[in-house]
């Protein structure tokens, strides 16, 4: 008979609660990194995709079943998954006023910490200690994929916390005769099936393998009949709502004819793999890679291994059941599991479960306790380590979210406005970081126009706001003449990167207006789009009316001049620090003030090209004159202060040269301060510009 394992001792107990805590610290500290971030790393398409239902769902107040997630266009809602996380999000935002990003992280963080006690609970079904299972546990805290996924845009949590409350539901309801877990089963089984029916596929296996062994032992006496009437109970319901929910899902997405390819039947081979990608030896070493690169790393795998093999014998049983019902999934959704790797989700728990039996093995044999400890910390530091140099970099990175062209999508639309776009799959990060609705073809659609029609006659009444393109325009000569004949442009206005962007007809002018006054990033006009221009030259022009980035070559003005005349325009929309203002003869400003004394300060200085002694002296920049006149009711200019500045005959008038004018206003009015041409009234070269005007 094999001996029993030693008892934990008390340097054992608290090695492993303080191996816990680290851990948990760890693992809070890690899902809290980028927290400020709005950008969504990891698989960020199906991240906005849940967020952008998430979005438009707080925006309308719309609780429907039909949710929106508004990319194929109307009816603006495809439902995959039942939006329990969505609904969470929402209301969790709306209470503590947190943005729908940090309440969508939030929200799964919580689920996953959920999940530790029914961990807990799970545990005691192998027979580990209370305090052993507590090592189990720092196990799958610690983990890098979950301190990065614990926190994503996504519903996977909120099914795993479900479907492991299941898994303890179900088996103690049916053991113990128990209302109350048998309750906590259906609650649970109806929670996973509806947020992830693969998410309860997965863990059906373990609970129907415990049913299996249950009523085999179980088959000579009445008490399988009584087994099996609380297994049906258990598991009737979620049947049933999960049925429900695929069914009312593919009819609202049959309503749409851009989303028949989303239907369960449309995906049923990509869901549910053939017997090609169920044995791809390209599929398996692609998953291989994730399992390795982003779960656990393979050193670690391999140490664990080895200590399996030398002290694993009295868990083996566990720790091949766990790794075992790890691999199933692989094989069931063989496509899902390679292209998207947030699916281990569901599973690498399975997988953390089965190596922190490797530990509770060495825990439970003769090993001196100070070496096991020693290898107990080790494996949890390489936890730790594979999180700092897989992941961290990627999540800590605070981003505004989207790029420059989403930006420009979002302040170049309305929010009433729809767009169209193509070369983009179904991808639902350009629309959610542009805040926008849209209507996205696939690729196979793109010249198929009785679907373009329909998807636009569905859209009657809305309003197109932009359409953006990706990749070669002469492929989609149908879709950017519909989207013409909708009021667009026929030729781009924008390009960013390889995308090209046709905006409203109507609004050319302000849009020109918006783009010249952002540069948002590497956007640039297409080409034959000529520059807006700003006839600031040679004539008066009233602040006023420059556009705000215009304005903000004023920026350093205080205060701001309410007019200016420059003969030959000073450059607009300046981004210098500080900024200096162009103020080559002749230029005035024309500032309104309060009676009273004042005190005018600033710089001014002349480009050193201006009198350099490479020139001969008659070709040098005479200097410029500075004058201060108070405009009079009657038209007249009294003049009130001037300086002349010439760097040609004076050396401190080199460089950045400060100035004071004090002076009275009697009355309130306005001043002008003017540059003028040098004693010899020469032009040549009288490159001036003025800094930081202030006027107390």
């Amino acid at each position: 008979m094999e001996p029993l394992p030693p008892a934990p001792s008390r340097f054992e107990k608290r090695c492993v609660m303080l191996l816990f805590a680290f851990s948990m610290i760890f693992s809070v500290w890690g899902v809290s990194v980028g927290w400020l971030s709005k950008r969504l790393p990891g698989v960020e398409f199906r991240q906005a995709q849940t967020a952008i239902s998430t979005y438009f769902i707080q925006e309308e107040d719309n609780f429907s079943l039909a949710y929106p997630t508004p990319v194929l266009g109307k009816p603006w809602s495809i439902p995959m998954e039942f939006p329990l996380y969505q609904w969470t999000t929402v209301v969790v935002s709306n209470v503590t006023d947190l943005n729908i990003t940090k309440a969508g992280r939030l929200v799964s963080i919580v689920c996953f910490y959920l999940c530790l006690p029914a961990l807990f609970l799970l545990l005691n079904r192998w027979n580990v200690l209370p305090v052993r299972r507590w090592l189990v546990l720092s196990m799958v805290v610690s983990c890098p994929f979950y301190i990065f996924y614990a926190r994503a845009f996504l519903i996977e949590t909120m099914a795993l916390m479900f479907a492991l409350w299941f898994w303890v539901a179900f088996e103690r309801s049916v053991k113990n005769r128990s209302m109350g877990w048998l309750f906590l089963a259906i609650v649970t089984g109806v929670g996973v099936g509806l947020v992830k029916v693969t998410t309860y596929m997965v863990y059906l296996l373990p609970s129907a393998i415990w049913a299996s062994q249950r009523l085999w032992e179980h088959r000579r006496n009445h008490q399988w009949l009584k087994d099996i009437s609380w297994m049906a109970a258990a598991v009737a319901l979620p049947f049933i709502s999960t049925l429900w929910w695929i069914r009312f899902s593919d009819k609202t997405k049959e309503l749409n004819p851009l989303a028949e390819f989303i239907t369960s039947k449309g995906l049923a081979d990509f869901n549910l793999g053939t017997m090609e990608t169920r044995f791809s030896p390209d599929m398996w070493l692609t998953k291989w890679r994730m399992i390795t690169g982003e779960i656990v790393a393979p050193e670690l795998l391999v140490a664990l291994g080895v200590i399996a093999l030398l002290v694993g014998r009295r868990r083996w049983r566990e720790i091949t059941t766990c790794v075992g019902l790890f691999i199933v999934p692989l094989f069931v959704f063989p496509a899902l599991y390679t292209y998207h790797s947030y699916y281990f989700v569901a599973n690498a728990v399975l997988l953390m479960l089965g190596l922190g039996f490797v530990l509770v093995a060495l825990l439970e044999s003769g090993l001196s306790r100070v070496v096991v400890s020693v290898v107990l910390a080790g494996v949890l530091v390489a936890q730790g380590l594979g999180y700092y140099s897989s992941y961290y970099q990627e999540q800590s990175e605070i981003n505004p979210g989207g790029n420059p062209l989403t930006q420009s999508l979002r302040e170049l639309t309305r929010p009433d406005e729809y767009l169209a776009i193509a070369g983009y799959d179904w991808n639902s990060m350009m629309p959610y970081y542009a805040r926008r609705r849209a209507v996205m073809f696939k690729s196979y659609l793109e010249d198929d126009a009785q679907r373009i029609d329909a998807a636009f006659a569905k859209l009657r009444g809305g309003k197109l706001g932009a359409l953006v393109i990706v990749g070669a325009l002469d492929t989609r000569a149908t879709l950017i003449d519909r989207a013409t004949q909708l009021g667009l442009e026929s030729k781009p206005l924008y390009l960013w990167r390889d995308t090209a962007v046709f905006l409203p007809r109507n609004r050319r002018a302000e849009s020109l207006a918006k783009l010249d006054d952002n540069r948002y990033g590497d956007v640039r006009y297409a080409p034959g789009v000529p520059m807006p221009q700003t006839q600031v030259a040679n004539r008066w022009v009233e602040l006023r009316n420059l556009r705000a980035k215009q304005r903000e070559t004023f920026r350093d003005m205080s205060p701001k001049p309410v007019r200016f005349f420059s003969t030959y325009g000073p450059p607009l929309g300046g981004n210098e620090n500080p900024l200096g203002f162009g103020a080559h003869p002749e230029t005035r400003l024309v500032f309104t003030l309060l009676a009273g004394v004042h005190t005018l300060r600033a710089k001014i200085w002349l480009s050193p090209a201006a009198y350099s002694p490479d020139l001969a002296w008659n070709e040098r920049s005479d200097g410029i004159e500075v004058s201060l006149f108070a405009l009079e009711l009657d038209g007249t200019r009294r003049l009130l202060k001037t300086r002349l500045i010439d760097p040609r005959e004076r050396e401190e008038d080199r460089g950045r040269v400060p100035f004071e004018m004090q002076f009275n206003l009697p009355q309130d009015g306005e001043i002008e301060l003017y540059i003028g041409p040098g004693p010899l009234r020469s032009l040549t070269r009288d490159w001036a510009t003025l800094e930081a005007i202030q006027i107390d």
